[in-house]
C-alpha cells in the first residue's frame, strides 16, 4: 500500500472558504471543489510544502497559519494522512492550470457543492471548531 501525506490550507475571508474547482487536466476529482494544497516532495517540511503548493496554486502568500488538524483515509491503494491548515492570503489570485475557477464560499454555501477527497468532512469538522472559536 502506498502513503500520501499531502497538506492543505483553509483559506479564510470575512467567513468565507476559499475553494478551487480541480480541472479537466486532473486524474481524478475533475471539476470538483477543493483547498489549495498538495503533495509533499522529498526534503521539504509540511510547511514549505504548504508554501509551495499555495504559490503554484493560486498566485498568493500566505499571510499567517495554524495546523488544524490530521486526517487520515484510504483512496484506491494509498493510505493518505492529510495534515489541514487555516489561515489567510495575500495577494491576486491567479490560478494554475490544476484549477478552473475559484470562488470564496459560505460553510452554508458549501454544503450543496461537490467537494473532493474527504474535504467535506474536514469543511464539517472545520465550521464546529471555527464556530466555537469566534
Amino acid at each position: 500500500m502506498k502513503l500520501a501525506t499531502p497538506v492543505d490550507l483553509i483559506v479564510l475571508k470575512d467567513d468565507k472558504i476559499l475553494l478551487l474547482k480541480r480541472s479537466e487536466n486532473e486524474d481524478f476529482h475533475v471539476g470538483k471543489w477543493s483547498f489549495p494544497g498538495g503533495g509533499m516532495e522529498e526534503g521539504e517540511t509540511k510547511e514549505e510544502t504548504l508554501a509551495r503548493e499555495v504559490m503554484e496554486e493560486t498566485g498568493c502568500e500566505i499571510k499567517w497559519f495554524k495546523q488544524f488538524r490530521e486526517f487520515e483515509y484510504q483512496m484506491d491503494d494509498t493510505l493518505v494522512k492529510a495534515t489541514y491548515y487555516f489561515g489567510e492570503v495575500e495577494g491576486e489570485i491567479i490560478l494554475s492550470e490544476e484549477h478552473s475557477e475559484f470562488d470564496w464560499f459560505s460553510f452554508e454555501e458549501i454544503k450543496s457543492l461537490d467537494i473532493a477527497f474527504n474535504q467535506k468532512e474536514v469543511l464539517i469538522e472545520f465550521e464546529k471548531f471555527y464556530k466555537s472559536s469566534n
